[in-house]
């Protein structure tokens, strides 16, 4: 499995905290490491260091290398997007990348995450990444979620459909309420 964890976002969502020369992923947020250096070891479990790829920009091409030398994970590999264009085009330009550079098989599992997420429950976050696994394994499409505790006008939500082993299929996606 290569883990890909998307890196470039422009740091307006906690402004005046998070800017864009010091963007949310590289801020200190629940605990002393970043969240991009929280992100990336926390897939320590599934995947060797050389096998993560960060995706980010020129701006913060040496924060990010910082960052993964002062967790010794020096070995992540570390692309820039020639233009921040969103999430599908550095997802592609990762995808590309790990097929040209690192020799990716086709059946391989790409794993894609954000960098500042905030996880507690370590543990039960890598049963569920290796459950999902498991699924893409067999030719599925794999997103994770969690249950919402109340409608939220930035996000759309997932509807679950039928059981299928550790997961459920996706029965429709709303978008994001008014």
């Amino acid at each position: 499995m290569k883990v890909i964890i998307l890196a470039g976002g422009g740091g307006t969502r906690l402004f005046p905290l998070s800017r864009s020369c010091f963007p949310k992923q590289l801020m200190k947020v629940g605990g002393t490491q970043s969240l991009l250096e929280q992100t990336a070891k926390r897939f320590l479990p599934l995947a060797k260091a050389e096998d993560i790829v960060i995706v980010t920009n020129e701006k913060y091409f040496h924060h990010v290398k910082s960052e993964l030398a002062g967790c010794g994970l020096q070995e992540a590999h570390v692309i820039l997007e020639p233009v921040g264009r969103n999430t599908a085009p550095a997802i592609a330009l990762a995808v590309q990348y790990c097929q040209e550079r690192l020799q990716t098989q086709p059946n391989e599992v790409l794993l894609i995450t954000p960098s500042d997420h905030i996880v507690k429950q370590r543990d039960l976050f890598v049963r569920t990444m290796r459950q999902g696994e498991v699924l893409a394994q067999q030719e599925q499409l794999v997103t994770f979620g969690i249950t919402p505790s109340s409608a939220e006008t930035g996000y759309g939500y997932i509807e679950a459909g039928e059981p299928i082993q550790d997961g459920f299929a996706v029965r429709s996606f709303k978008e994001k309420p008014d």
